[in-house]
């Protein structure tokens, strides 16, 4: 049954991120596009449209052909794979760039992060709260009792 809750776009943002993130490393497809760039003909100049290409076929390769979770890493790898505006770089090159982009955390990998820390803080402080509660509980039950003695 689908879910009938009328998500906001920072709520759908985060929604992405995360299956993106739980799908697959998005450095390691930087890094597999770059060992085929660097394997076949690495001298060749790379063009735009090969950067799309590569983008689609291995977000096709992990995620099947045409899905939800293919489009959102196709674009999330088109993040980090830098565009070319017009410049002359061969294959290898850009090779070489994507291993330096894959070397880097994602924004994905940084938005779980944080998530992870936010978790954990809340983890944190609930012990807290529930001493708190039960140090309440405690002064009401010795309160009464002082009350009917």
């Amino acid at each position: 049954m689908p879910d009938l809750t009328d998500l906001s776009q920072p709520d759908e943002a985060l929604r992405q991120t995360r299956a993106i993130e739980e799908a697959g490393d998005l450095r390691q497809l930087l890094t597999r596009i770059a060992d085929r760039l660097t394997g076949n003909v690495p001298g060749r100049l790379m063009r735009d449209v090969n950067r799309l290409a590569y983008a689609r076929q291995y977000a096709e390769a992990e995620h099947g052909y045409g899905t939800d979770m293919t489009r959102a890493v196709e674009r999330a790898l088109l993040r980090q794979m830098p565009r070319l505006d017009n410049r002359t770089i061969t294959r290898g090159e850009y090779a070489l760039l994507l291993r330096a982009r894959a070397g880097r955390s994602t924004r994905a990998e940084r938005v779980t992060a944080l998530q992870r820390e936010a978790a954990e803080a809340y983890t944190a402080a609930r012990p807290r709260e529930d001493q708190a509660l039960a140090a309440v509980v405690c002064a009401r039950i010795d309160g009464n009792a002082s009350a009917s003695a």
